[in-house]
């Protein structure tokens, strides 16, 4: 589910689709939900981040499903972001996603696989070998910029020669003046100091959950 493709201009509607998206998944559990973006629907309440009322009340819906009195037995609820820093901290308490997985980009070996799947319909002189080659010059790309580039090589081919019937190295090369890594490695730093910074807030929540029970 796209965050943003939830938020309505009409009231309260955003807030009815977040309910009838947890409806039906309690009705075809087990199940796993699913939400990409999920910074748009959850930042920051009272902040200058925090987004219009009707963000804060997504917001409010989306803690009230997940911890309300409906239980969602066999329903696993994952949210995917890349700006975890203006999340609301009431989403990272312990019973709402309470499990913090930072995905990093590719590695190698990961860049070359994801170059054999974007270039397997593709006429590469020498693909064997180019494509190991790319994924050694490719450090920081995300697979998304991986895609762009096979696909920014294919488009100066065909400009050069319409009627070619090879991409070159060349073409791989011009490319990668046009497409560059869209995550730097101070973005790459920014996001583990965030990983950790709140791996350490949900330990200690769920520590001072814990305590509150023992007594």
């Amino acid at each position: 589910i796209k965050g943003p493709s939830l938020l309505s201009m009409w009231v309260g509607k955003s807030e009815e689709g977040v309910r009838k998206i947890f409806e039906r998944a309690r009705q075809v559990s087990p199940c796993v939900i699913f939400f990409d973006e999920i910074d748009s629907l959850a930042g920051k309440r009272g902040g200058m981040q925090g987004g219009s009322r009707v963000t804060e009340n997504v917001l409010n819906q989306l803690l009230a499903e997940m911890d309300g009195i409906e239980d969602l037995t066999n329903v696993i609820v994952i949210g995917a972001t890349n700006r975890p820093d203006i999340l609301d901290p009431a989403l990272l308490r312990p019973g709402r996603f309470d499990r913090i997985v930072y995905v990093p980009v590719p590695e190698e070996e990961g860049r070359l696989e994801i170059l054999k799947i974007h270039t397997e319909k593709m006429p590469i002189e020498n693909k064997a070998k180019l494509i190991e080659e790319l994924s050694k010059d490719t450090e920081g790309f995300t697979g998304a910029d991986l895609e762009s580039l096979a696909r920014e090589a294919a488009m100066l081919a065909l400009r050069e020669d319409i009627e070619t019937e090879k991409i070159k190295k060349e073409h791989f090369l011009k490319a990668m003046e046009k497409v560059l890594p869209s995550v730097s490695k101070n973005d790459q730093e920014r996001y583990k100091q965030i990983e950790s910074k709140y791996l350490k807030s949900a330990k200690a929540a769920l520590t001072n959950s814990s305590a509150s029970y023992t007594g």
